[in-house]
C-alpha cells in the first residue's frame, strides 16, 4: 500500500526519520554564552571616566605620565594633557634651546605649570685641577643605598643591611677613570664653559627664557635651585639628582665667595627684571641657596631703595607661596700658578648678614606679597647667633590669608613671636620650626601659648629648640645617623610628642624632664 491508499497526500511521510534523538526528546539550542570568550581585558583603565583618569595623572609621577600615553588613544589624550606639567632647565645651550623648542609646541606649551631653574654655574680649572676634582665614577647618581633598620632590629635584618649596602657600593664605585677617558671629557668640558660664557654675556640667557615663559599660558611657578638648595624641598624633581654635564667629568654648582664675588646673585638679578618685563602672574616662587649678599649688593644701597626693589615689589604682588634658602656661606680661593698648593678658606659671614638685615629689607620686600598663602624662609647657618632676628623678618606685616609658615635658623624674642601668631590665629594650619633661639622666655610657656592660639592641623619640628635666657637646648633629630621612624631614639620621641601637643593640645612635653629631658652641651653652641 501507498500513501495514496492510506488517505496521506504527503510523499515524505512513510520516510524514515534520519535523526538518531529518543522519541519524545527536543532540540539543543546552541546558547549565546557557550560561544568562545574573548580574552579579558590586562587593563580596566580605559573604561574610567575621563574625569577619574585626570585625578589618577594628577597624582602620579613625572615619569608614569609617558608610559600610561603608551597604553591606548583615549588614555593618551588623557595623559597628554598632564606630560610636562614640571621642566627642569640647567644654565645650557641645548637645556635653554629645548624650552625654546617646547614653548613653541601648540600643546604641550598649555601643560608647563613649573620651572625648576638650575643656573649653576661650572668652574673654570686647569687640566691638572679639572683631574683631581673629578668625583668617583658614577659616586652622584647613587639613590639606592638602604636604610638602616632599628635599633631593635634582629640579627638577621641588620646582616641583610649590611649585605645590601655592600652591594650598592660596589655597583657604583667601579673605580677612576682610564686616560682615554679623561682625554675625550676634556674637550667637552672646555665646551661647556665656552657655552657658559656665552650665555652670561647675553643677560644670563634671559632673553632666551623671557620668550619661553611668555609661551607658557598656565605657568605659575618658578622654583630657582642654586647647588642643593631646594633639592630636598618641596620643589624638588628626581630629574635635578641628573648631572647635566657628567660626559665632561664636572658638576656645576653655584657658592657665594668671598671679595664680593657672589655666583649666581646676577642671574637673579636678570631673572627678576625678566620677571617684572613680562606679563606673567606667578603663584609661586622659590629660591634656594642665595647668598645673603643678593640684598647687601642690589636691593637696597646707603642712599636708598634701589630699581630692582621696586622690581621684587612688582614680582611679589601675585606671589602665594615663597621659598627663600639664604646661605652665609663664603670662601676665599687662594690660587697659586701650579695649583698644587690653592688654600680654601671657608667661612660663615652670619654677622655681617646679621648687620644688614636687621635694617629690615627682607620683612619689606616680603610685605609685598599680600595675598601670601606660605611662607618659608630658611638659613644655612645654626649658631651662636642666627642671620636675622624675627622681628625683622615680619615686621608688623599681617598676611590675612596665610596658612604655612617655615622657619630655620632664626632668633627670636618671646613677645615678637607670640605677636606674629595672634596676628595670624585664625589662618595659621601648619607650622615648621627648626633650629629656633629664643632670646628670653622658656619654650615650654612659649609653645602653651602658642597652642592655645592656633587651630592647627600639622606641625613640624627639626633640628632643636634652644634658648639664651635661661639657657635650655632640647635636640630634635639624632646626633647620629638613623631613621626618623626610629622609636628607640630620644630626639625623635621628643618630636613626635611636640608634633601631637601642638595639634591635639594637653600639657607641653617638655615640662616633663624625665621623659623628655633637655639636652646637654651648651657650651657646642
Amino acid at each position: 500500500m501507498d500513501g495514496k491508499e492510506n488517505g496521506n497526500l504527503n510523499p515524505k511521510a512513510n520516510k524514515p526519520s534520519r535523526s538518531s534523538r529518543p522519541p519524545g526528546s527536543t532540540k539543543r539550542r546552541k546558547l549565546k554564552s557557550e560561544a568562545p570568550c574573548e580574552p579579558p581585558s590586562k587593563s580596566c583603565l580605559d573604561r574610567l571616566p575621563p574625569e577619574i583618569l585626570d585625578m589618577i595623572c594628577e597624582e602620579s609621577s613625572g615619569q608614569n605620565i609617558p608610559a600610561l600615553r603608551l597604553q591606548c588613544r583615549y588614555l593618551c589624550k588623557i595623559a597628554t594633557a598632564h606630560l610636562l606639567r614640571s621642566v627642569v632647565v640647567r644654565f645650557k645651550k641645548t637645556s635653554i634651546e629645548s624650552l625654546l623648542q617646547l614653548s613653541s609646541h601648540p600643546q604641550l606649551s598649555q601643560n608647563v605649570r613649573t620651572i625648576i631653574y638650575e643656573p649653576n654655574l661650572l668652574e673654570r680649572q686647569s687640566r691638572q685641577a679639572w683631574e683631581k676634582g673629578i668625583p668617583l665614577r658614577d659616586y652622584h647618581e647613587i639613590s639606592d643605598i638602604p636604610a638602616p633598620p632599628k635599633q631593635s632590629a634582629s640579627q638577621r635584618e641588620w646582616r641583610l643591611y649590611h649585605r645590601s649596602l655592600k652591594k650598592a657600593v660596589c655597583r657604583h664605585d667601579r673605580g677612576p677613570y682610564s686616560p682615554q677617558e679623561l682625554d675625550a671629557a676634556w674637550p667637552i668640558y672646555q665646551r661647556y664653559l665656552q657655552e657658559q660664557g656665552d650665555l652670561v654675556h647675553r643677560d644670563n640667557a634671559c632673553q632666551d627664557l623671557s620668550r619661553a615663559v611668555q609661551r607658557f599660558p598656565n605657568l605659575s611657578a618658578l622654583h630657582v635651585n642654586f647647588g642643593f638648595g631646594l633639592w630636598c624641598g618641596p620643589g624638588w624633581s628626581p630629574d635635578t639628582r641628573v648631572n647635566p654635564y657628567g660626559d665632561g667629568l664636572c658638576q656645576a654648582f653655584s657658592t657665594a665667595h668671598g671679595d664680593g664675588a657672589t655666583p649666581g646673585v646676577e642671574q637673579i638679578v636678570s631673572l627678576i627684571n625678566m620677571l617684572d618685563t613680562v606679563d606673567v602672574k606667578l603663584a609661586s616662587l622659590r629660591i634656594g641657596n642665595l647668598s645673603w649678599r643678593f640684598f647687601l649688593q642690589y636691593v637696597e644701597d646707603h642712599i636708598g631703595k634701589s630699581e630692582l626693589f621696586y622690581a621684587i615689589k612688582r614680582v611679589l604682588q601675585s606671589l602665594r607661596d615663597i621659598k627663600l634658602v639664604i646661605t652665609t656661606w663664603s670662601s676665599l680661593v687662594n690660587y697659586d700658578d701650579d695649583d698644587e698648593d690653592s688654600e680654601v678658606l671657608e667661612y660663615f659671614e652670619v654677622e655681617e648678614c646679621r648687620a644688614y638685615l636687621d635694617r629690615g629689607s627682607l620683612g619689606r620686600i616680603l610685605s609685598g606679597a599680600p595675598d601670601l598663602h606660605k611662607l618659608a624662609i630658611e638659613f644655612d647657618a645654626n649658631m651662636t647667633k642666627s642671620p636675622i632676628d624675627f622681628q625683622y623678618l615680619v615686621l608688623d606685616t599681617h598676611w590675612s590669608h596665610l596658612h604655612t609658615i617655615e622657619l630655620d635658623s632664626v632668633d627670636a624674642h618671646e613677645d615678637d613671636w607670640i605677636e606674629f601668631f595672634k596676628r595670624h590665629a585664625t589662618s595659621l594650619k601648619y607650622v615648621s620650626v627648626a633650629a629656633i633661639r629664643l632670646m628670653d622666655g622658656n619654650w615650654p610657656d612659649v609653645l602653651e601659648r602658642m597652642q592655645d592660639l592656633l587651630n592647627l592641623e600639622e606641625a613640624h619640628f627639626d633640628k632643636e629648640l634652644w634658648g639664651v635666657a635661661p639657657k635650655q637646648i632640647w635636640r630634635l633629630d639624632p646626633t647620629d645617623w638613623t631613621s626618623s621612624k626610629d622609636d628607640s631614639v630620644q630626639e625623635n620621641r621628643t618630636r613626635w610628642a611636640l608634633e601631637k601637643f601642638m595639634v591635639h593640645g594637653g600639657v607641653c612635653p617638655l615640662r616633663d624632664e624625665e621623659t623628655h629631658p633637655q639636652t646637654t652641651g651648651w657650651d657646642e653652641f
